[in-house]
């Protein structure tokens, strides 16, 4: 049997099996596929008790999607309005009557054997789209996944109810192409792309050269894994964000094109002139060629799409003129607008909406008005993306008739101490479906810069794209233990309360890192504020943490609320050191900034109890996309660099991790530094600079400290936080 029979004969048996169970009888093709589509997540995630779950497509109302779930007899009977939808409905039933969850960390999937029965559910979402994803994620969480990784995402996302994730993974290919056949060389296409690592900002015209050239194999299976990730995407009915032109160009652009009117955009946040960008001004004659070529490009390596993101000012001054500002502000409009509908007729353009925040000073109501007044309003989507920070909609009036999407980002860089404000998540939303000022509002999004964090946070997001009303968060949060870990105890429902009130009661601000993972200073000082309520949690969960030894995601909890009290015991060492050096007390320095060494490095073992927080699965996923030992070493160094150094002196630690690996080699391993060079009484100034230099040669390094390793999570935890350090197992 050849091959090309094979494929078509096993989707045959496929459907035969499905139709067996009468899910298929009388469904239309494209339902039959949807379903199809829905039941490979549920087997990916159950196993065989998928096949308890009877899916059924069943028509859309006003284009929302809807589900209806019941169970009897140990069946589990789910309606819905799409792949998305169905999914979304079996999770439901998962949650409540089973009380399991899916989560990044790990899953709690605890199923009876027979399955329980439950009333029917009907729920209707009161938002079109639910977006995911914030363009920088790209760079600060999925850079180095692999299809494995990226499959599991994809169910995450169907089963959380998400059906417009945004799509960037393998543009550089399509951009190499298009830049080729506009006479560049591709050794200057080359040189022109950043490291992997930082790519979105490349995209958003932030950074050129930065830690590349890429290498052509690694350009090569991106663009292979994109055609995969999209394949999914649209089997489950999702709807795609895939990149478009925004506007900026290579530096080569400029010499084969003299004629052509370029803008340069030089020291974003504060990175050297090498990296500056470039932009073709709108009225520039190849605008619109380049972005019609781009879109039919990579609509024929990837297939029809629909929406299309382009950010011209991401963080960037705006080059117009006092005279003419709003009518060069509208032909900037005009000319991304116009290049994604020569190349797609039925394209939207999709723009965030950070620059409305960022630059409040400069985006008032009659500039953003004029760059949007050019675009049909049913041709525009607007994330306006922190929404916990900034209600842009508010502010521009429901964005002028323009489709927008309510967001929120909650996490800058990926960092991982736990925060958020559960309560606004569980109550604004809902305002802005009422608001008289709500004008087209078309979708709900979770926009973070970074995931695998806070999952909490995650999880109650998710549930407010399905809901028009608020949340009781009280009882979602019991309920969310009991799905989470199988069962809530009482002093777990406590500090769950207590934890609420503590770190999940606001925004904190942009970054929430501790002091010691800052570039050491005799003034220490980070945005994790120490709080007693923490600590009552973390004795509570320590006290409960013999009913949940089977429980991987009460551990992963209890590992990141300790996480939170040690940090702060290492921030408050530290500062005591420093204010001991400047008391000149020498001896007493060096005790306390001995403690808070060990401390750190009692911290890392912890935190290695987490497989997903370990520096050494980031740079093993980096090093994986590598060919040759040189673009192995090259790659390392872009996943290093980017979460220690980054580039520049604005943002070395804005990508810091909170992960086992980082605080032993590389918090700890500078503090032990910085304490030396006080000892030998270096001046201030030079001890930044020795800092500096280290940090850069950590930047480029390779390998890792052996780490040290814990028998008894729970009982590390108790020990250490009673002074004991006999849990170590070297």
């Amino acid at each position: 049997m050849t091959r090309t029979c094979r494929v078509p004969l096993l989707i045959a048996l496929q459907c035969a099996l499905l139709a067996a169970r009468g899910e298929l009888l009388a469904a239309p093709g494209a339902d039959r596929a949807g379903i199809a589509a829905a039941r490979h997540v549920l087997e990916r995630v159950l196993g065989p008790r998928a096949s308890s779950f009877d899916l059924r497509i069943m028509p859309a109302r006003d284009s929302l999607d809807l589900f209806e779930v019941e169970a009897s007899g140990g069946r589990v009977s789910v309606r819905g309005t799409s792949p998305v939808a169905l999914v979304r409905g079996s999770y439901t039933y998962l949650r409540s009557a089973c009380h399991c969850m899916v989560s990044w960390s790990g899953t709690h999937i605890d199923l009876p054997g027979v399955l329980p029965a439950m009333a029917r559910v009907h729920v209707q979402t009161p938002y079109r789209f639910r977006q995911y994803f914030n363009i920088c994620a790209f760079g600060y969480t999925t850079v180095w996944w692999d299809w494995g990784r990226w499959e599991r995402e994809i169910d995450w996302m169907a089963l959380h109810g998400i059906n417009m994730p945004l799509a960037m993974v393998g543009q550089t290919g399509v951009w190499q192409r298009v830049w080729e056949s506009f006479g560049i060389p591709r050794d200057s296409v080359r040189t022109f792309f950043v490291g992997p690592a930082f790519l979105p900002w490349h995209w958003m015209g932030n950074i050129n050269r930065h830690e590349g050239p890429l290498p052509q194999a690694w350009i090569d299976r991106q663009e292979q894994l994109q055609k995969k990730i999209l394949g999914r995407m649209r089997e489950l009915g999702m709807t795609p964000v895939v990149p478009a032109f925004s506007g900026f160009v290579p530096e080569a652009f400029r010499r084969r094109y003299p004629a052509e009117r370029v803008s340069e955009h030089a020291h974003w946040s504060s990175l050297p002139d090498s990296d500056r960008t470039f932009a073709l001004v709108p009225g520039s004659s190849m605008f619109q060629q380049i972005g019609e070529r781009f879109i039919a490009a990579y609509r024929r390596t990837f297939g029809p799409c629909s929406y299309y993101l382009a950010d011209s000012f991401n963080e960037l001054d705006v080059p117009v003129s006092a005279d003419h500002r709003y009518d060069e502000l509208a032909s900037y409009g005009e000319a991304v607008y116009q290049s994604i509908r020569r190349g797609d007729p039925d394209g939207v353009w999709v723009m965030q909406g950070w620059l409305f925040s960022n630059a409040a000073a400069f985006w008032d109501s009659a500039s953003t008005r004029a760059l949007l007044s050019r675009v049909p309003d049913d041709r525009m989507m607007i994330l306006d993306l922190a929404n916990e920070q900034f209600h842009g909609w508010k502010v521009h009036r429901g964005f002028y008739g323009k489709k927008w999407i309510y967001s929120i980002i909650h996490n800058f860089g990926g960092n991982t101490p736990l925060r958020g404000n559960l309560q606004f998540i569980a109550s604004d939303p809902p305002k802005a479906l009422r608001d008289s000022c709500r004008g087209n509002l078309a979708g709900f999004g979770l926009s973070p810069e970074g995931v695998e964090n806070n999952e909490v946070v995650y999880e109650l997001l998710t549930d407010m794209g399905w809901q028009s009303a608020p949340l009781d968060l009280q009882a979602w949060l019991h309920d969310y233990c009991r799905a989470r870990y199988g069962q809530v105890t009482p002093g777990v429902g406590r500090a769950w309360q207590l934890l609420n009130d503590a770190v999940y009661a606001g925004t904190k601000g942009h970054h929430t890192l501790f002091a010691f993972q800052h570039r050491p200073s005799l003034a220490p000082a980070g945005e994790v504020f120490t709080d007693a309520r923490v600590d009552e949690a973390l004795d509570l969960m320590l006290a409960d943490a013999g009913r949940y030894t089977g429980s991987p995601l009460f551990t992963s909890d209890l590992v990141d609320v300790a996480a939170y009290a040690i940090g702060n015991r290492i921030d408050r060492l530290l500062l005591d050191a420093c204010r001991a050096h400047t008391a000149s007390e020498p001896a007493l320095r060096d005790s306390l900034a001995g403690c808070a060494d060990g401390l750190m490095r009692s911290l890392d073992a912890i935190m290695r109890v987490r497989g997903d927080e370990r520096l050494e699965r980031w740079i093993a996923m980096a090093r994986a996309e590598g060919t040759s030992d040189a673009e192995r070493n090259f790659l390392e160094r872009n996943a290093r660099r980017q979460i220690s150094v980054w580039g520049g002196p604005d943002l070395h630690d804005y990508a810091a991790k909170l992960w086992s690996g980082m605080v032993r080699d590389f918090y700890a391993g500078r503090w032990r530094l910085f304490f030396s060079l006080l000892r030998q009484g270096v001046p201030a100034g030079d001890i930044q600079e020795r800092l500096r230099v280290w940090e850069e040669d950590w930047g480029a390094g390779t390998g890792l400290s052996a780490p040290d390793s814990v028998r008894d999570p729970a009982a590390a935890i108790r020990a250490l936080t009673s002074g004991e350090k006999t849990y170590l197992q070297h």
